[in-house]
């Protein structure tokens, strides 16, 4: 078998937590072998043990047939292991071109205008609509990923993690980098993929490897096994109903906007949330839908003809203080950036937006405050050692859940929920589902913005589609279907 890879009985301890133990992993030449588990499953660990950052404390990798411990990610590099990690590693205030030849010594003994033209063609050859001489911080989310894709793939490596490449980045994107990932295939180029959305493994992947609780559950074959199968290898358990759906959908509206204006993303959008109802917003990256939340809750500036909250008329919303008071609550699509102070406890994370019930003449009462933060964590089942865990070190799925409870606790009228179930596994997931259908029967107005069309269609009541800053229209009951999401989300009309 001619594997470009080998890591054998792999384990790493770190204190209190064994993030790997005894794992096993393999790759081929030439092929694109999927790794799934859970948030805390060890993934991440595995993969920065092979790319340098982290050492392991016991076992072996053989590259090549040789064995390395690479000292850091640069090493790895530079023996032709390039790894694209879910939280971008880029220099925001260099061009795309700059960020792309970063560590290339030969790329920096050329003129700036040299790099960039290179840059230029190399993101023409790939299809990406991102110009070399843009500034990285001026960049979407998306397009960072993307500069990301192109700086692992200018380095010829022989071997390419990808940690989450998709979760950010558009279908269309997605068809473009799978059709690179398939030319690298053929050019013996070996992909180590990892993603939360299976179809995605069903569709690219060769093989498939799952951990869980830091330890090898098992690797089959893509077309021997099935999605439930995975699931259930990951999780532990069967899970019957991926998509939970009951709500009860009544006729009082909670919620409505006439003539929605965001600069130049958003144009005389208008749109209402009944009682009970989950509606739904879709559009490509750039379609102006993460923006509708944002001006409404205050981030950015908005005007708007008409807008009520519960039968209140609002003029005007200056900020997220204001939106708050007001009754409308957002989770935030950047929960790292957005939605958490990453090196607070969970306990503060949740006080800091709930400060008035633990204070008593501007003094925090601390044993209020930690009465609060273990209700929240009880509430909904966050995994924590305890509410003093900073929260950087929790998975994914469990700092989603800490900003929904310290957004939840101000018992908003309505909820503009962003990318809710970005970069979360799929038990996470469900919860969220279960969450929603929750705020939803208890009468708070659910407006769910999301990429992901299957739970969009599968959860939502109704889906107002964007493309270009405008609404292309509203769909419901048998009209929501995938199909007709992306043809109102690319500007073709449904007939």
């Amino acid at each position: 078998m001619d594997y470009i890879l080998e890591v054998k009985g792999i384990t790493k301890i770190f204190p209190g937590v064994v993030a790997l133990d005894n794992v096993d992993f393999d790759l081929k030449k030439g092929e694109v072998h999927a790794l799934l588990g859970e948030n805390g499953a060890g993934k991440s660990t595995l993969i920065k043990i092979i790319s340098g950052v982290h050492r392991a404390d016991k076992g072996t990798i053989l590259y090549m047939g040789k064995p390395v411990s690479f000292n850091s990610p640069t090493e790895a590099m530079k023996a032709g292991i390039a790894t694209i990690h879910q939280e971008l590693n880029l220099f925001e205030d260099l061009t795309v071109a700059e960020n792309i030849f970063v560590g290339s010594i030969e790329g920096f003994l050329v003129s700036k205008r040299k790099l960039i033209n290179v840059a230029d063609e190399l993101l023409r050859k790939l299809n990406f609509n991102i110009k070399a001489n843009s500034v990285v911080k001026d960049l979407n989310t998306s397009e960072k990923q993307l500069v990301s894709i192109a700086k692992a793939l200018f380095l010829n490596s022989n071997v390419i993690i990808m940690d989450e490449p998709t979760a950010t980045i558009t279908e269309h994107e997605t068809n473009i980098l799978f059709n690179i990932i398939r030319d690298l295939k053929k050019r013996g180029i070996s992909i180590i993929f990892i993603s939360h959305r299976l179809e995605e493994v069903f569709e690219i992947a060769d093989r498939v490897t799952v951990l869980r609780d830091g330890k090898l559950v098992g690797t089959v074959d893509v077309n021997s096994t099935s999605r439930q199968e995975l699931i259930s290898m990951m999780v532990g358990r069967k899970i019957s109903d991926m998509y939970p759906k009951y709500n009860v959908l009544k006729e009082k509206e909670v919620f409505s906007i006439e003539g929605l204006n965001i600069g130049r993303m958003v144009r005389n959008v208008s749109f209402n949330v009944k009682e009970g109802e989950i509606f739904g917003i879709a559009g490509l990256v750039g379609s102006g839908k993460s923006e509708i939340a944002l001006g409404i809750y205050g981030y950015m500036p908005a005007k708007w003809k008409q807008m009520k909250v519960a039968g209140k008329t609002i003029d005007k919303i200056k900020s997220p203080d204001q939106a708050l008071k007001e009754g409308i609550a957002m989770v935030p699509e950047d929960r790292k950036t957005m939605g958490l102070v990453l090196e607070l406890d969970v306990m503060k994370n949740i006080v800091l937006q709930n400060v008035k019930e633990v204070e008593n003449a501007g003094v925090i009462n601390w044993r209020r405050a930690q009465k609060m933060a273990s209700e929240e964590v009880e509430k909904y089942s966050i995994k924590v050692s305890s509410i003093k865990q900073k929260v950087k070190t929790l998975s994914g799925g469990n700092q989603q859940k800490v900003v929904l409870a310290k957004v939840l606790r101000k018992a908003p009228k309505v909820i503009f929920m962003v990318e809710p179930t970005r970069g979360i596994d799929v038990g996470a997931k469900v919860d969220v589902y279960k969450i929603v259908n929750n705020l939803a029967n208890a009468g708070i107005g659910v407006v769910f913005i999301s990429s992901e069309l299957p739970e969009i269609v599968r959860l939502c009541d109704r889906v107002m589609v964007m493309h270009r800053g405008r609404s292309m229209g509203i769909l419901e009951g048998a009209g929501i279907t995938q199909e007709n999401i992306l043809k109102l989300a690319t500007g073709v009309d449904v007939k």
